[in-house]
C-alpha cells in the first residue's frame, strides 16, 4: 500500500512538472506572434518584364541530302563519250552532258521515218487529186444525164405520134440508163476516195508520232545532268554497252540541304502557337533556325527554317517528334566570335550540328529572375504593397531568367514580383517594398 502511494505521488509530480514546462514555453511564442503581427515584413521586388523576343530551343541534328537523283539511261546503246566531271566526287552543272550513246541507229530510224512521213504526204496529195478529178467527172456525167433525160422525153412524144420506130426509142432509153449508171459509179468512187483520205490521214499521224518518238530517242543519246551537284556514284566507262534503265550515276543536290532533328511535344506546341489562326498540322508556320557547327572549339553558323514533320507521328522509342530543317544556302556561313580558322566552305551531309529554333508564339510572354520562382510554379507579387500569389506556366529557363505566360489577366508587366525569401507568407498581407537598386545604395 505504501509503495502504491509513493508511485502515485511521483506520477502526480511528473504531471505537474510537465504542465509548468509547457506553460513556460507557451508564453514566449504568444508574445512573439503578437509582436510579429504589429511588424511589416520588408521584401525585395523586381518588375515583371515582358519578353518581346523569341523562345529559343536548342536541339541536335544531322545534315542529310535535300534530294539525290539516280541518273538512268532511257535507251540502250554503246557509250561513245563521258564527261570528265562525271566522276565520283566531282561537281556538275545543270544541263551538263554527262555521257553520249552512239546515235547511228537512232539517226537511221529518224531518216527512215522521215521518208515514211513524206510518202504518206504524197499519198494524201494523190488522193486529193483523184477526189478532185472524180468530182469534175461527176459534174460532166450529171450534165450528160440531163441531156439523155430530155432526149428520152422527146422520143416518147415522137413514139406516141408514130414518128420514130421502137428501136430508136429503145436506143434513147439505153442512153439514159447508161448515163445514170455512170453517175452511180462516179459517186461510189468519190465516197471511196473520201474514205481513203481518212485512212491516209491516220497513217500520216502514226508516222508523225513514230518520228517524234525516234527523235526523242535520238535526243536521249545525250544524257544531261538535271541539276547541279556532286557525283556520288558513277558506274560506266566509254565503250561499255548500257541497257535501257541502267543506272549510270547519282548526283547529290548541293544547292539545298536538310537537317533531321527531334523535338519534344512541348516545343512543338510553342511552334504551332506562333500563329493565331489554325495551324497546318504537318506544315509548321515559318520558323527561323540557326545551325551551329563546332570544330576545335570554334563555331560557325548557317541560317535555315523549320519546315515540316519528318513523318506522321512520334518516334516509338524516344517519344519525340522527328522534324526537318531546310537550309536554302549551305554555302552562306559566318563565324561566331573571333575565329582564327578558315570556315568550312559549305555544310556537308553527315555533319552533326546543333540547331537553335527561334519560336515566337502569339501569346504574351514575361520574364522574371529564377529565384522568384517557387515550387509548383508559384510566384508572389507585391504590386500595391500587399502579397498576392499567382500560378504561372513556365516556358523555359534561360541565363536571363524564367520565361512564362499566364492564363490569368491579373498579372501584367506592371506588377512587382518578390525575389527575397518569405518565411510564412499570407495572401493579402501588407509588406514594405524595397527594390534591388535601393539595397545597393544602402550598402
Amino acid at each position: 500500500m505504501f509503495s502504491l502511494c509513493i508511485r502515485s505521488l511521483i506520477s502526480l509530480f511528473l504531471l505537474l512538472s510537465t504542465g509548468m514546462v509547457i506553460g513556460i514555453l507557451m508564453v514566449p511564442k504568444t508574445v512573439s506572434k503578437t509582436a510579429s503581427s504589429t511588424m511589416i515584413d520588408t521584401v525585395e521586388v523586381v518588375p515583371v518584364e515582358q519578353h518581346h523576343g523569341s523562345i529559343d530551343f536548342k536541339v541536335d541534328g544531322e545534315v542529310i541530302p535535300f534530294r539525290q537523283l539516280d541518273i538512268v539511261t532511257e535507251i540502250a546503246g554503246r557509250v561513245i563519250s563521258k564527261s570528265d566531271n562525271c566522276r565520283l566526287g566531282h561537281s556538275v552543272e545543270p544541263g551538263e552532258i554527262l555521257l553520249r550513246i552512239d546515235p547511228a541507229d537512232y539517226e537511221l530510224e529518224v531518216a527512215q521515218l522521215t521518208e515514211s512521213v513524206e510518202q504518206a504526204k504524197v499519198n494524201m496529195a494523190e488522193n486529193a487529186v483523184q477526189t478532185e478529178n472524180t468530182k469534175k467527172e461527176l459534174e460532166l456525167a450529171a450534165k450528160q444525164l440531163e441531156l439523155c433525160k430530155r432526149d428520152w422525153e422527146r422520143n416518147q412524144i415522137l413514139a406516141q405520134r408514130n414518128a420514130i420506130t421502137a428501136a430508136e426509142l429503145d436506143t434513147a432509153q439505153s442512153s439514159l440508163l447508161s448515163a445514170e449508171e455512170t453517175i452511180q459509179k462516179l459517186d461510189n468512187q468519190l465516197r471511196l476516195y473520201e474514205t481513203q483520205k481518212e485512212k491516209l490521214a491516220v497513217a500520216l499521224r502514226k508516222e508523225e508520232i513514230a518520228i517524234k518518238t525516234a527523235q526523242l530517242n535520238l535526243d536521249r543519246t545525250e544524257i544531261k545532268a538535271p541539276l547541279g551537284g556532286v557525283v556520288t556514284s558513277d558506274s560506266f566507262e566509254v565503250n561499255s554497252f548500257v541497257q535501257r534503265g541502267t543506272s549510270v550515276a547519282k548526283i547529290l543536290d548541293t544547292s539545298q540541304l536538310e537537317i533531321q532533328c527531334s523535338l519534344h511535344m512541348k516545343q512543338i506546341q510553342w511552334i504551332w502557337r506562333q500563329s493565331e489562326t489554325e495551324n497546318g498540322g504537318y506544315i509548321f508556320p515559318p520558323t527561323p533556325v540557326t545551325i551551329l557547327y563546332e570544330m576545335d572549339g570554334e563555331q560557325w553558323a548557317w541560317e535555315g527554317s523549320l519546315k515540316t514533320l519528318d513523318g506522321g507521328g512520334l518516334n516509338a522509342v524516344t517519344r519525340m517528334v522527328p522534324c526537318r530543317v531546310k537550309v536554302d544556302d549551305p554555302r552562306s556561313v559566318r563565324a561566331l566570335g573571333n575565329s582564327t580558322q578558315k570556315a568550312p566552305p559549305t555544310l556537308l551531309f553527315g555533319m552533326y550540328v546543333s540547331i537553335i529554333i527561334h519560336s515566337k508564339p502569339a501569346v504574351p510572354l514575361y520574364r522574371i529572375p529564377e529565384k522568384a520562382l517557387l515550387p509548383g510554379n508559384k510566384i508572389w507579387t507585391a504590386t500595391n504593397g500587399q502579397l498576392q500569389r499567382h500560378t504561372i506556366r513556365v516556358v523555359t529557363t534561360t541565363a536571363e531568367g524564367v520565361l512564362f505566360y499566364t492564363d490569368s489577366e491579373e498579372l501584367s508587366s506592371t506588377d512587382l514580383v518578390v525575389v527575397s525569401p518569405l518565411a510564412i507568407p499570407v495572401e493579402g498581407e501588407n509588406v514594405h517594398i524595397i527594390k534591388p537598386m535601393e539595397i545597393s545604395l544602402r550598402q
